[in-house]
């Protein structure tokens, strides 16, 4: 099956311009810089972000979530309020679309509870490689991320957008495994994160649309999971290490 066919247009463009960085993150390959003037560009951007937001404790965003996989012919679509805390790191997804439910990503865990099910799913991770980008990118973490991956694309966004988009793919094989890819997408004007995307290592590709994002709001959601007591919890321990 052409997975690009079944992929919205912003996400087909994605698709097809960091397909050659794809292919050499699939085939376990380094990547490759972008051109010089390319890899400039983002390198201020992503600094002019890290400035915007190096003080904020937390990010308060609405989202729109989209994630493409070869085993459904549409996206699945989410809708609700974002949050990033910087200490201790966590990223969380308020979903109200399509249904109730709040997703919580740490270093070590990804917890999905479904209040109206009285069920929380706790996945122990294997590493802690796709959480430390996601936190890099919302954060503005320029020099984790210009340490850890290369850039590989600088390019501006949609005419009317008025944003850059940076594509950055993973310099150690161990991020690779879990992330193949990170695009961050910044306006031009003051480097505001608009969106953030990754493939993960199943190939699958989130996007992560970022609206009204207020820093430090006084009125941000708690971080921590509220779990009535009669709350079954199912625990999911880390896949095993493949032998060497």
């Amino acid at each position: 099956m052409n997975r690009a066919r079944w992929l919205p247009a912003g996400a087909r463009a994605l698709a097809l311009a960091s397909s050659v960085a794809l292919l050499r993150a699939q085939a376990g390959e380094p990547p490759v810089a972008a051109e010089p003037a390319q890899v400039a560009r983002a390198e201020a951007l992503l600094r002019a972000h890290a400035a915007r937001c190096r003080t904020a404790k937390v990010v308060v965003a609405d989202y729109v979530q989209r994630r493409t996989t070869a085993l459904l012919k549409e996206p699945l679509v989410s809708k609700g309020e974002f949050l990033f805390v910087r200490e201790p790191a966590a990223v969380l997804f308020f979903a109200k679309e399509p249904r109730p439910s709040v997703v919580r990503l740490t270093e070590t865990t990804y917890e999905v509870h479904r209040p109206q099910k009285k069920q929380l799913e706790r996945f122990h991770l294997d590493g802690p490689e796709l959480s430390q980008g996601l936190f890099a990118a919302v954060g503005g973490d320029a020099e984790r991320l210009l340490k850890d991956f290369v850039v590989v694309a600088c390019t501006d966004g949609p005419p009317a957008a008025g944003t850059a988009v940076v594509r950055l793919a993973a310099q150690r094989a161990a991020v690779r495994e879990r992330l193949q890819e990170l695009v961050i997408t910044l306006a031009t004007k003051d480097a505001a994160l608009t969106s953030v995307a990754y493939r993960d290592h199943a190939g699958d590709l989130v996007e992560i649309e970022l609206g009204n994002v207020r820093l430090d709001p006084a009125n941000a959601p708690r971080a921590e999971l509220r779990v009535d007591k009669d709350t079954t919890i199912v625990e999911h321990p880390a896949a095993k290490p493949k032998p060497k």
